[in-house]
């Protein structure tokens, strides 16, 4: 099975799951060839009442510098926006969903540097081989930390903002982004973020990719599914996941059960709705979202 055949359905599963020909509520298991005892299976909850995202009262937004179209690997091209006003501000990364680039959340990387954060967006590979858009993704963590105080930024604390694949993105380096390497222009420092807040995220593709792809390339769909990771000992400390969602029926059920394996994990994790939205409004910069993203940027805030 050829590498982009496997990337394509995976930016198809977290974007259009309801094309997809496999039944919500039967969800296919399968075991990985010669390891009998391990059986791919992820349980896929029937939506709950989601409690609705809170807001709070954002201070006025900061004047902002924009730097356009930076290069951070031998590909891809980055924006950061920040403060105009001098400050140790934390550091954050947005990231796009599949088959778009890093216009698509300038408006809301925009608006969180208005908050008071060094803001890196990215545009990353999401089409090609599996682990691209992976080690794209660890190369602007890693990027972002070694250029923050060029910006005004401080970058011992990453906060990642991700929609629908950004969210996968995210997600993995949450867990594993130490374990992505390639082109990047900043080869040294972590790539695993400090918090990940997640819009209508896609964190798993293997309910939804046909059985025969993970049969034919195990370790792949495994290394590039959060779930494989979130068990296992000791789990990261002092890590937070904040995960929003929208109208979409397929994203709630999908972030539910994101939620329960962090949970169920020992993970510090909190899931809300902001009603009304549908899956690309999600990556715009509203109140609750913003909301959410200053109280993990200034923890004192109500």
């Amino acid at each position: 099975m050829k590498h982009t055949t496997w990337i394509s359905i995976l930016a198809i599963a977290t974007m259009l799951m309801t094309a997809c020909s496999i039944s919500k509520t039967s969800v296919p298991s399968f075991t990985i060839p010669n390891s009998p005892s391990l059986v791919i299976t992820q349980r896929l909850p029937t939506p709950e009442h989601y409690p609705t995202a809170a807001v709070i009262q954002l201070p006025a937004p900061l004047p902002i510098n924009e730097k356009i179209d930076l290069r951070y690997n031998k590909q891809e091209l980055l924006d950061v926006f920040s403060p105009v006003s001098e400050g140790n501000w934390p550091v954050v990364i947005v990231l796009h969903g599949a088959g778009v680039n890093k216009i698509s959340v300038g408006d809301l990387a925009r608006a969180i540097a208005g908050l008071g954060a060094v803001v890196f967006a990215p545009s990353y590979d999401t089409m090609s081989g599996p682990e691209n858009f992976a080690v794209d993704v660890a190369c602007v963590v890693r990027f972002g930390r070694a250029h923050a105080a060029q910006y005004g930024g401080k970058g011992d604390r990453v906060i990642i903002v991700g929609h629908s694949l950004g969210a996968l993105a995210g997600a993995l380096m949450m867990f594993a982004g130490d374990q992505f390497n390639g082109d990047c222009l900043t080869k040294k420092g972590s790539a695993l973020p400090d918090v990940e807040i997640s819009l209508d995220g896609g964190f798993d593709p293997i309910p939804y990719a046909p059985t025969e792809i993970c049969q034919s390339e195990p370790g792949v769909c495994l290394k590039m599914d959060p779930f494989t990771y979130i068990s296992q000992k000791p789990i990261r400390s002092g890590v937070r996941f904040v995960l929003l969602v929208g109208e979409w029926s397929d994203a709630q059920r999908n972030t539910q059960a994101f939620r329960d394996a962090l949970q169920e994990a020992g993970y510090d994790v909190s899931l809300a709705q902001i009603p009304g939205l549908d899956h690309d409004e999600m990556a715009m910069p509203r109140l609750e979202t913003l909301s959410a993203i200053q109280r993990e940027l200034h923890p004192a805030a109500p």
